[in-house]
């Protein structure tokens, strides 16, 4: 996996508001962003856009039928690469766990998107 990318990489739209439902209990913030990227499943690739993401899942618009534990590699614009499992379906998407991710790339996945709420609240960004 590939996460050489600065910060102003992602194209941050907000945090996603919590609904206070039990699934919402997340260990780290979702971030709502616009990246543009490619979703390659099977060898075939498909123009997604990222919808939010946090140090561990993201989620996708996708208009292709997949099932849980499906794999997807996300070439993401301006970020990198990231291998991801299909955890669920969604209304217009799926929602991806994202694999093969050390500590280290979750640590900095995780201060990256700390430092955009950050940079986003102090109105710097």
């Amino acid at each position: 996996m590939v996460m050489n990318y600065p910060l102003q990489a992602w194209k941050y739209e907000g945090k996603v508001p919590n609904s206070g439902s039990a699934d919402e209990k997340r260990r780290n913030k979702r971030m709502k962003v616009s990246n543009s990227a490619q979703a390659i499943v099977s060898d075939e690739a498909q123009d997604v856009q990222i919808g939010d993401v946090s140090a561990g899942n993201a989620s996708i618009g996708f208009d292709h039928n997949l099932a849980a534990d499906d794999m997807v590699e996300l070439l993401i614009d301006d970020v990198g690469e990231l291998n991801a499992q299909v955890s669920r379906s969604l209304d217009d998407g799926v929602a991806l766990r994202i694999v093969v991710i050390d500590d280290e790339e979750e640590d900095m996945l995780l201060a990256d998107l700390e430092r955009v709420d950050f940079d986003i609240r102090s109105e710097e960004f």
